[in-house]
């Protein structure tokens, strides 16, 4: 079984000493030396772009108002595997030596030992932005299909579903008709993402691996190619169904912003309008909700006040 590890953070020219930028609840961060040469924490880099489309992290300060730390990754192990669970991140101040521990990063996947020989990545440009759209919606069922009825005989799209099927309980990669995606959000299935595109895929194109439990994807299918992606919904206690529809407009290669095809920008625009003519927008930007979700949310709130 793995120990617990403790890894002082330098970069490959020896450079010991960073300003922190910190994403605490996404569990990602960057690390800037005197050379002004920029880190991502971990393997945060598919992540970081996304996050920082609204809002950049400020900088951490200690209270004795240094913007300097050394950093060290604290890796706790996963019991009776060889794979870690969790990377407490370790700061200590340069000028006043006071150590905090500003965030602690769970890992859900294996392997994990490319964390320990890579813990951080270079990165020459973090402040990048580009068309990038996370759209939120609690919704019922029935706003669920109006959905897919949209997708399907409004925006004409091919749609294809990662899910399994009782009894098999194998995960699949397929393209659906519209009756069988109805019958996978209410019918003995267990869904974990829908993708809508214009074009046909090739599934095979996107497939990370097969074994007993049946097919796994790639991450971020929808990045690069012309792929809206919802997801299965997040069940948040109390409050209701939570789902995020995921597209970008451009993306990302080698650190250089490309655009996709003006026709997958008006697909994309047909969509977020009609979402916002058919719920309700008023939790905020890009969120689309149900009327009965949105006055259970609400009322869920007050009840807190």
């Amino acid at each position: 079984m793995k120990q617990e590890v403790i890894k002082n953070i330098s970069t490959e020219n020896g450079a010991n000493e960073f300003q922190v930028r910190l994403l605490k609840n996404d569990g990602v961060g960057l690390l800037t030396t005197k050379n002004e040469e920029n880190y991502l924490i971990l393997d945060s880099i598919e992540f970081w772009y996304d996050l920082i489309q609204h809002e950049y992290p400020k900088k951490k300060k200690c209270s004795c108002k240094s913007e300097w730390f050394n950093v060290a990754f604290n890796y706790i192990p996963r019991a009776g595997t060889d794979d870690f669970r969790e990377v407490r991140i370790v700061t200590t101040c340069v000028l006043c030596n006071k150590i905090s521990k500003p965030i602690s990063i769970d890992i859900d996947y294996s392997p994990t030992k490319e964390l320990i020989g890579n813990p951080i990545t270079f990165c020459p440009k973090p402040k990048i932005k580009y068309k990038f759209q996370e759209l939120t919606s609690y919704w019922s069922g029935d706003n669920l299909k109006d959905l897919l009825q949209f997708i399907f005989y409004g925006l004409n799209l091919n749609v294809y579903c990662w899910f399994s099927q009782h009894p098999e309980n194998k995960r699949r990669f397929e393209k659906v008709s519209f009756e069988k995606a109805i019958q996978i959000i209410t019918v003995n299935h267990k869904y974990l993402n829908f993708y809508f595109s214009e074009k046909e895929l090739e599934t095979s194109k996107y497939i990370k691996f097969i074994d007993d439990n049946g097919i796994y994807l790639k991450e971020g299918i929808w990045r690069r190619d012309e792929i809206i992606q919802l997801t299965a919904p997040y069940v948040i206690m109390g409050y209701g169904l939570l789902y995020y529809i995921n597209f970008c407009n451009q993306y990302l290669d080698k650190g250089n912003v490309e655009d996709k095809s003006s026709q997958f920008e008006k697909i994309t625009t047909q969509l977020k309008n009609w979402l916002e003519e058919k719920f309700v927008t008023k939790r905020g930007v890009n969120c689309f909700d149900g009327q009965e979700a949105y006055e259970k949310l609400m009322l869920k709130k007050n009840e807190k006040r």
